[in-house]
C-alpha cells in the first residue's frame, strides 16, 4: 500500500516538472465516472448522459471554453489523471488524503452516502451493525476509506461498478451495501428493488467537486470562474430534470382516448343529474379519510409501542434509560400535548428521576418533604386537577400512576397536561395508563429480581475467591486481574454484553478447583516436581465440578474446564486444539498466562510488560490463539500507556 502511494507521488512530482501550462482558451479534458447515475452514465445508445454532462454544456456556453468529457471506470480514472492524460477529474469527493496531491474546485452538488440493507435482516442503526454481513462496495470509492474509520471490522466484497452491486443484491448474494444515495436510488428503482432494500443511516455527507493536480491550479481557477456565471436556478432545473420519475406515455392510443372521452361524457351526465348524491359521496369520502387517518395514527402508535417495549425489556438497560423510554412511550400513546415525569421513591421523600417535554435540568430535583407527602399519599391511579404541589412546574392536570412490585411502591409515573393546552384527560386515558402501568410494573419486577440475583452471585463469587486466596497465597488478586484483561479482550472482539459477563464470572472462578490441591504444593517455595504438577493439573476439572453444583454457574463450568488447553493441542486436561477450545476459554487462557508471567514467584522473577509481549508473540499460534494474542498485546500496550509504564 505504501509502495503504491510513493509511486503515485513520484509520478506526480515528475509530471509537475514536465507538464506544460494550459491556457484557459484551450479545451479542457475532464475524466469522469462512467457509472455514476444520475450525474454520469451510459444510456442504451452508448452515449454519456446525465446531470454533469448537461452542466458542462452550460459551463461551456457561459465561458466559451470547450470541455471534452472522457468516461472511464472510477478505479482507473485517478491513475489516468496522475499520468497527465487529462486536465481534471469530475464527480470526486474531497478527502484529507486526496488533498495531499489534488486541488479542488468550489463544491458543485451535495451528495449523501448511506448503508442499504435487505428487509429480511434486522434493522441497521449504526455502522457496527453490519459486522456479521458481507458489505458490497464499488472498488476505488472514497466511501470505503470513510466507512472503515467507523467500523474497522467490516468485511467488503468489491465490484467494478454500481450496477453489479445491485445485480448481486438482486441475486441474494449480498444483503448489505454502501453507496452514494443518487446512484443507489437510481439502480434500486431500475432493477425493481426499491421496496426490497431499506435505506439505513447516512455514513457521510459531502459534495461533488472537480479536481486537478496541484501543478494545474489555474485549471481549477478557470472552472471556479465559470461556476460563478451559472445561476442557481439552472442547477436546480438540472437536478429536477434527472430526479427519477416513472415514464408516462405522452400520447395515448386513439382507442384509449375515445374510451376516456366517452367515459368523461357519461360521468358529466351522471353528475349533472345526481348532484345531491355527489355531495353525499364527498362527505362520505371525507369521513372515510378521517377514519383512515385515525386508524393510521393508532397503527403508528401500536408499532411505536411494540418497538420500544422490546427495547425496555433489555436487562442491560440502566434505570435512567429504562425510565426515560417508558416516559416517551406513554407520552406518544396518550398524545394531547402530554408531558411525562417519573418520581423515584426513597423512604419518605421523592426525587425526579426523568422527564419528557420539560427542561432536563429539573431531572434529579429532590422534592421537599411537604410536597412529597401530597404524592406519597396516592396509592392508586389518580387524576389530579390543578396540582398544588410542584408550583414551579407547568401543570394544568396530572394523571398519576403508582408503580408497584410485591405491594411496594417504588415510584410514580405521571402524565401531565400543561396549562396552555386545550386538552384534558378522560376515562380512556385513565384506562390506557393503568394497563400500561401494569406492564411497566411487571418489567420493573423482573429488573429487581435480576438485580438481586446479580448481587447474590457477586457475593457468592467474592466469598469463593477469598476462600481460595486464603488457601493459596499466590492467587491473591490474580483472579481479578485475569478478569480485567479478559473483559478488555472480549470488548475489542465486540462480543455481546451477556457473553462478556460470562467471561468475567468465569475468569474470577477459573482456579476455584485448586482448593482440592494440597496447600503444601500450592504454597511451595520452589518449582513443582512432575508428580506435584500432575496433581495441580486436575484443578480445571475440579473447578468444573464445583460450578456445576450451582445452577447459576452451570454455563461457566465448561469455560473454566478448558482454560489450560493450548492452540497446538498440547494443553490439559483434554488436549483440545484451535477452534475446538471455546472462545471464552481461549481468552481466559491468554489473560491467565500474561498475569502469571508478570507476577513474582519464589522460583522466578516477574517479567516486565515488554518481556511478556515478546513471550506472547513467540507463542502465538502455539500456546495461544493468534488473533487473541494480537488483541492481548494491544491491551497490554494500552495498559502500559495508562500506567506510564
Amino acid at each position: 500500500m505504501k509502495l503504491k502511494f510513493f509511486r503515485c507521488l513520484l509520478t506526480l512530482l515528475i509530471f509537475c516538472l514536465i507538464a506544460p501550462p494550459i491556457s484557459s482558451n484551450n479545451s479542457i479534458k475532464i475524466i469522469t465516472d462512467k457509472d455514476y447515475p444520475p450525474f454520469t452514465y451510459i444510456d442504451e445508445k452508448g452515449n454519456l448522459v446525465g446531470i454533469s454532462v448537461e452542466f458542462w454544456k452550460i459551463w461551456s456556453e457561459k465561458t466559451g471554453i470547450k470541455i471534452e468529457l472522457i468516461p472511464e471506470e472510477w478505479s482507473k480514472a485517478q491513475n489516468i489523471l496522475f499520468e497527465g492524460k487529462v486536465d481534471a477529474i469530475d464527480t470526486i469527493f474531497k478527502t484529507p488524503e486526496r488533498e495531499k496531491y489534488l486541488i479542488f474546485s468550489k463544491p458543485i452538488f451535495k451528495v449523501t452516502s448511506s448503508i442499504y440493507y435487505h428487509k429480511s435482516i434486522p434493522k441497521i442503526n449504526y455502522p457496527k451493525d453490519v459486522t456479521p454481513f458481507i458489505v458490497g462496495a464499488k472498488r476505488g470509492d472514497a466511501l470505503i476509506e470513510i466507512f472503515l474509520l467507523q467500523n474497522p471490522q467490516v468485511n467488503f466484497k468489491f465490484y467494478s461498478n454500481y450496477s453489479d452491486i445491485i445485480l448481486s443484491a438482486k441475486k441474494d448474494e449480498i444483503k448489505v451495501f454502501i453507496m452514494d444515495d443518487p446512484p443507489a436510488f437510481y439502480y434500486l428503482t431500475k432493477y425493481d428493488l426499491i421496496y426490497e432494500f431499506f435505506k439505513g443511516p447516512v455514513i457521510y455527507t459531502n459534495y461533488l467537486y472537480v479536481a486537478s493536480l496541484k501543478n494545474k491550479a489555474h485549471i481549477v481557477s478557470v472552472i471556479n470562474e465559470g461556476l460563478s456565471k451559472i445561476p442557481q436556478e439552472d442547477m436546480d432545473r438540472l437536478l429536477e430534470k434527472y430526479s427519477f420519475k416513472e415514464e408516462v406515455p405522452s400520447i395515448l392510443p386513439k382507442i384509449v382516448l375515445y374510451i376516456v372521452i366517452i367515459g368523461l361524457s357519461i360521468l358529466i351526465i351522471v353528475l349533472s343529474y345526481n348532484r345531491i348524491l355527489s355531495i353525499r359521496v364527498r362527505e362520505a369520502t371525507k369521513e372515510l379519510k378521517r377514519v383512515h387517518d385515525k386508524l393510521r395514527e393508532q397503527i403508528d402508535k401500536f408499532e411505536f409501542f411494540i418497538r420500544n417495549v422490546s427495547y425496555i425489556s433489555s436487562i442491560d438497560l440502566k434505570d435512567y434509560d429504562f425510565v426515560k423510554r417508558v416516559l416517551q412511550i406513554i407520552v406518544k400513546i396518550l398524545g394531547k400535548d402530554t408531558y411525562g415525569v417519573f418520581f423515584y421513591r426513597h423512604m419518605d421523600s421523592l426525587r425526579i428521576l426523568a422527564m419528557n417535554g420539560y427542561d432536563n435540568n429539573l431531572e434529579g430535583l429532590l422534592i421537599s418533604k411537604e410536597e412529597s407527602n401530597n404524592i406519597l399519599n396516592i396509592q392508586n391511579i389518580t387524576l389530579v386537577r390543578e396540582p398544588s404541589f410542584l408550583k414551579d412546574i407547568n401543570m394544568k392536570e396530572m394523571l398519576l400512576y403508582p408503580l408497584k412490585w410485591q405491594e411496594k411502591i417504588y415510584g410514580y409515573l405521571a402524565c401531565v397536561i400543561p396549562k396552555e393546552s386545550i386538552y384534558s384527560f378522560d376515562e380512556k386515558d385513565v384506562e390506557i395508563l393503568e394497563k400500561f402501568g401494569n406492564i411497566i410494573s411487571a418489567f420493573y419486577g423482573i429488573r429487581v429480581h435480576i438485580s438481586e440475583r446479580e448481587v447474590y452471585l457477586s457475593k457468592m463469587v467474592t466469598l469463593l475467591i477469598k476462600t481460595l486466596e486464603y488457601y493459596d497465597k499466590y492467587t491473591q488478586g490474580h483472579s481479578e486481574r485475569v478478569a480485567k484483561y479478559a473483559v478488555k479482550v472480549a470488548e475489542k472482539l465486540a462480543l455481546s454484553p451477556e457473553r462478556i459477563k460470562k467471561i468475567y464470572w468465569a475468569s474470577l472462578l477459573h482456579d476455584i478447583g485448586k482448593i482440592y490441591s494440597p496447600q503444601s504444593i500450592l504454597n511451595k517455595n520452589g518449582r513443582l516436581t512432575q508428580e506435584e504438577f500432575e496433581i495441580v493439573k486436575i484443578h480445571p476439572i475440579k473447578s468444573e465440578e464445583i460450578l456445576k453444583q450451582v445452577d447459576e454457574f452451570r454455563d461457566l463450568a465448561e469455560i473454566v474446564r478448558y482454560h489450560h488447553e493450548r492452540w497446538d493441542g498440547l494443553g490439559y486436561p483434554d488436549g483440545l486444539s484451535s477452534y475446538e477450545i471455546p472462545l471464552e476459554s481461549r481468552i481466559i487462557a491468554t489473560s491467565d498466562a500474561f498475569d502469571a508471567m508478570t507476577s513474582e514467584r519464589p522460583y522466578k522473577r516477574a517479567m516486565t510488560f515488554e518481556e511478556a509481549i515478546l513471550e506472547i508473540e513467540k507463542n502465538k499460534g502455539k500456546q495461544f490463539d493468534p488473533q487473541i494474542a494480537e488483541i492481548m498485546i494491544e491491551v497490554i500496550k494500552e495498559e502500559m500507556i495508562e500506567e506510564n509504564y
